[in-house]
């Protein structure tokens, strides 16, 4: 009788240590719009930037990770919904598009910086006042948040022109149909070059008097605040031990011109 209840007893401590370290996180991943952040093919994910760190954020760790491909709008309503339990996803505080569901997770992935890419004659090096944009038609991506164009839009300063890949804005700026295609400069060049886009005419010019430098961050389920916590802890490790720079430069390593940064610009 004894060893009946001690191996009960066992099986029982088995089964809790099991679903204590073996908690389930729902990564969130934007379909088709956010190479290389998140690269994906038929729906399902194919890596990317954003998509390595989570791998090494969670390898080795009691967590086990559920990839979830979903358009960007339906992952908005996902999240509002509460469906989801334990999710993880990428956010900026410049955007804050989750912070009403998740909490940032303090320590910063990296930082971006946004370009203007055009092919007009003679674009200036950077952009240094909004006068620059005035009347402008400039393309930017369906659904993604840019407070500062939407601001001057709002104010009939410029005209924006959604698009819904990054090959539409491209082209757009390629066969001048737009002024300028606007978004995160590590972005527009890798689209350009997964494309096998090579044209001439196109410049980058800095845009970071207009929109700032800002960093991306990772934001989890605020009714979890362990997975915060650990999160946070393995971005510390993974930068120290310039894990995060690795895999930004395979992706970021693009072989196009010069970064449009205020180095650059005379």
């Amino acid at each position: 009788m004894t060893k009946i209840i001690t191996k009960l007893f066992l099986l029982m401590a088995c089964t809790y240590i099991s679903n204590t370290f073996s908690e389930e996180v729902n990564y969130l991943i934007v379909e088709g719009k956010s190479p290389p952040f998140q690269i994906t093919h038929e729906g399902k994910s194919n890596g990317g930037i954003i998509t390595d760190i989570v791998k090494e954020v969670f390898n080795g760790s009691p967590y086990t990770v559920k990839y979830h491909v979903l358009p960007l709008n339906r992952l908005y309503k996902i999240v509002e919904s509460g469906q989801l339990d334990n999710w993880i996803a990428y956010d900026a505080k410049a955007w804050n598009s989750l912070s009403q569901w998740g909490d940032f997770v303090s320590e910063p992935l990296f930082s971006v910086n946004h370009t203007y890419l055009t092919c007009k004659k003679n674009p200036p090096a950077q952009i240094k006042s909004v006068s620059e944009l005035s009347h402008q038609n400039i393309a930017i991506i369906r659904d993604f948040i840019h407070p500062e164009l939407n601001e001057l839009e709002d104010s009939h300063l410029l005209n924006l022109v959604p698009v819904e890949n990054y090959s539409q804005g491209i082209n757009l700026a390629a066969l001048n149909r737009v002024d300028g295609f606007v978004e995160m400069e590590l972005r527009i060049r890798f689209n350009i070059k997964n494309e096998l886009t090579n044209n001439s005419c196109f410049q980058f010019v800095y845009m970071g008097d207009i929109i700032p430098t800002y960093s991306i961050y990772f934001s989890t389920d605020k009714r979890n605040t362990d997975i915060n916590t650990f999160v946070n802890k393995r971005i510390k490790a993974l930068k120290k031990a310039n894990e995060i720079d690795k895999i930004m430069s395979r992706y970021t390593q693009t072989g196009a011109n010069r970064l449009a940064t205020k180095k650059t610009a005379p």
